[in-house]
């Protein structure tokens, strides 16, 4: 058996495996693209969600005061009648 020969032409080799690496520069460049999108829409979801953060705390901190403020109604309006009673049963003239 001898060694087949095989005969090929280099700048035809050459030629082929440029237009390969071309295309994987193309795929490379699309990829950079892409993975730079995703960068921004990370970053725009991190903004919104530290707002979202903000937002959150701000409520919280507005429930809170009204829970409050709820709690002295009941003193408030128990005042305000007693007051009310004081001087209306004060006002009748007594014989």
């Amino acid at each position: 058996m001898s060694n087949p020969i095989i005969q090929t032409d280099i700048a035809e080799l050459l030629n082929k495996l440029d237009k390969r690496l071309e295309k994987i520069d193309e795929r490379l460049n699309k990829l950079e693209v892409g993975q730079a999108e995703i960068k921004v829409k990370v970053e725009n979801v991190d903004k919104t969600t530290s707002a979202l953060k903000d937002t959150q705390k701000t409520l919280t901190t507005d429930v809170v005061d009204l829970k409050g403020t709820k709690s002295l109604i009941i003193p408030i309006i128990v005042a305000v009648t007693t007051s009310i009673l004081t001087l209306v049963i004060r006002a009748i003239p007594i014989n």
